[in-house]
């Protein structure tokens, strides 16, 4: 029993939560952008198929400045949002080098010539994309950020579901407004990014509220490791603010 929790201490100790959040957090970031220009039929309206994956990112950023604070959340925030961008450039640039598919045999000419067209209308706006989805979601998040923040200094750190609905509607609000018309105009008409504004607002507070239960586990998650970090033997020590760790 000794070696087994002196294995499972050590598998804890090179497990760096923070990691695998900005991991996931990146993978969100890009599955919406390579996505937010498709545009399907939900319900009888349009809708953009990115939205779905933006609450993800919410509900995975609010636990790191519950736990880790502002600082530590904005710098997750800016590295996702380079990373994207340059992820954006590279997709781009990959796009540029097609198949010539004149080569392939007749039967596959279909595909090939499918899949570079796929591309290139992905790599036409994936950039556009990119950009407006770091603008939006760095000025978006500062809002969702602080008034998360804030309602836990005024509440004593007491009901985070609320505080985390609360704060990620103002920050959804801010981003879809700024993301869709730096992204959409121009692209689509107003009508149209009008009605993919509506839909993604709707479905957007629809799943915070839904998933603010997974960023409240998350958030117990986080605490529970920082304090066996702390009081694990020979682990390293790390301190942290008493504002950032009331429970």
């Amino acid at each position: 029993m000794k070696r087994l929790q002196d294995l499972a201490g050590r598998a804890l100790a090179c497990i760096d939560p923070i990691v695998i959040l900005s991991f996931l957090i990146l993978i969100s970031a890009i599955a919406s952008n390579l996505t937010s220009y498709k545009v399907i039929q939900v319900f009888g309206t349009e809708a953009s198929l990115g939205t779905f994956t933006m609450p993800i990112i919410l509900m995975l950023l609010n636990p790191i400045a519950e736990v880790y604070g502002k600082q530590r959340s904005n710098q997750i925030l800016f590295a996702t949002c380079l990373a994207e961008i340059l992820f954006a450039a590279s997709f781009t640039a990959l796009s540029l080098s097609q198949r010539d598919c004149s080569l392939l045999p007749l039967a596959e000419r279909g595909h090939c010539e499918a899949l570079n067209q796929s591309y290139v209308l992905i790599s036409e706006h994936i950039v556009r994309g990119s950009i407006s989805f770091a603008i939006g979601c760095l000025i978006g998040s500062q809002f969702n950020t602080r008034f998360l923040l804030y309602l836990k200094s005024l509440w004593s750190s007491r009901l985070y579901f609320v505080r985390d609905i609360f704060s990620s509607v103002i920050g959804e609000v801010v981003y879809t407004a700024i993301c869709f018309m730096i992204a959409f105009y121009g692209v689509f008409p107003f009508a149209t990014i009008v009605k993919i504004f509506a839909f993604s607002l709707v479905f957007k507070f629809s799943s915070t509220v839904a998933l603010s239960w997974i960023s409240q586990l998350i958030v117990q998650a986080l605490y529970r490791y920082q304090a066996w970090i702390e009081t694990a033997p020979g682990g390293r020590k790390v301190k942290f603010s008493s504002r950032y760790l009331q429970v």
